[in-house]
């Protein structure tokens, strides 16, 4: 079952600022500066993928978490407990309506637009978990 990552605004204003910015100092310069058109395309290299590439996949046994460039996974038998937290240090959510996830030997973050419902697919999958 795939879950869609959440994006919050700010995430969506910092891709856009940041845009715009970049995208007139192009066009206000009077030369083609190549290192803003490095830049912006250094900048949109790292934003769209997060943008584009932003799920959570439950899939029998595992869990593994899509954002951007990266793919973490773990067994959800591993799971031991689910909570909500709004962790700024995280890499791997775009907004801080964010859930951790623990594991024996591993902790995961991530944000998704229908927690609740991911939350449940995991306890069907391993009711052991502390929610």
């Amino acid at each position: 079952m795939k879950f869609k990552g959440k994006i919050a605004v700010w995430f969506w204003l910092i891709l856009l600022a940041g845009n715009l910015v970049m995208a007139y100092e192009l066009v206000a310069t009077n030369d083609v500066s190549a290192e803003i058109a490095a830049a912006l395309v250094v900048f949109n290299a790292i934003f769209i993928p997060i943008v584009v590439r932003n799920y959570v996949v439950v899939d029998g046994d595992r869990m593994a978490i899509y954002f951007g460039i990266m793919k973490d996974s773990i067994e959800i038998s591993e799971i031991m407990e689910i909570r909500r937290t709004c962790n700024p240090i995280s890499a791997t959510a775009a907004s801080l309506d964010r859930i951790e996830i623990k594991g024996r030997r591993q902790e995961m973050i991530c944000a998704v637009r229908d927690r609740d419902r991911l939350i449940e697919e995991l306890l069907r999958c391993n009711p052991m978990i502390k929610v």
